[in-house]
């Protein structure tokens, strides 16, 4: 593991501590892509919420959760959430939607575990053998800020630009207009920060009105990941080839692409839907 990106098949072998790691999810989201009159986050899948998934998924690294919602999501997300996680919870609101920098900054000072692994709301398919790889990579790096899940694609939502050594130099988005290739690595909705350094990077970012897209306006998380780029290391790439880890929740076909790709995990491994 001394280079920035390596195959998820041989990652993260070593221990992760879940006292360690707390998961913030933005989850300000309105299901109205998807006619449902719910914070996106409760849409059913297979007749489970996004919100139970991706729990499922998280649990075995993280001992913590923060929830970031919309002030009238509120009333329908929390008691779904705190029966499922109890005292492990906390919320936060984003008042206006910022952006996803702006969601996680909202929800940071809820976290008081040294590392926060943030997630997408709706990246529901990703493995927790993903999730858990990519701990125990970041864990055994003592000087890491950042770790992060991407895999190469076509047509990508969206480009991360390296240097000859592997540093992450741009993130481009199509939201944004920005990205030109036909392939691209496109990151997979799962970042793994060091808490304090993440602090400090939202925080200069919006002093500086860095990070702010040039179309849709927003804060934006993805533009500042080449500010964890602190020394040889610190940010490392844990390399995926399943595509199917990569699918958000945006559309009716995203619903079915997602519900055949759980459904067959599950099966696989002798569980029903």
């Amino acid at each position: 593991m001394s280079g920035p990106i390596f195959a998820a098949t041989t990652a993260g072998t070593g221990e992760v501590s879940r006292a360690n790691w707390t998961a913030l999810i933005p989850a300000a989201g309105r299901g109205t892509r998807l006619a449902y009159d719910k914070p996106k986050i409760l849409y059913p899948v297979l007749g489970r919420p996004l919100l139970d998934w991706l729990v499922d998924a998280l649990q075995e690294v993280c001992s913590r959760f923060v929830l970031v919602l919309s002030p009238e999501g509120r009333e329908a997300v929390e008691p779904v959430a705190r029966a499922r996680l109890g005292n492990a919870l906390e919320i936060r609101i984003q008042s206006t939607p910022l952006g996803m920098a702006d969601a996680v900054q909202q929800g940071l000072p809820a976290v008081s575990t040294p590392n926060t692994l943030v997630v997408w709301g709706d990246q529901v398919t990703l493995r927790p053998q993903t999730i858990r790889a990519c701990a125990a990579v970041h864990e055994a790096n003592p000087v890491a800020t950042l770790t992060l899940a991407s895999c190469m694609r076509r047509d990508p939502y969206v480009s991360i630009s390296r240097d000859a050594s592997g540093r992450i130099l741009e993130v481009h988005q199509a939201r944004e207009s920005e990205v030109r290739g036909a392939v691209g690595e496109n990151d997979c909705g799962l970042f793994l920060f060091s808490t304090p350094v993440l602090a400090e990077v939202l925080a200069d970012a919006r002093s500086r009105n860095a990070g702010v897209g040039a179309q849709t306006g927003e804060f934006n998380l993805l533009p500042l990941l080449p500010c964890f780029e602190r020394e040889p290391g610190s940010v490392r790439t844990v390399r995926i080839e399943d595509l199917g880890e990569t699918v958000g929740i945006n559309s009716r076909t995203d619903v079915a692409t997602a519900e055949k790709i759980l459904g067959e995990r599950r099966a696989a491994e002798g569980r029903g839907p």
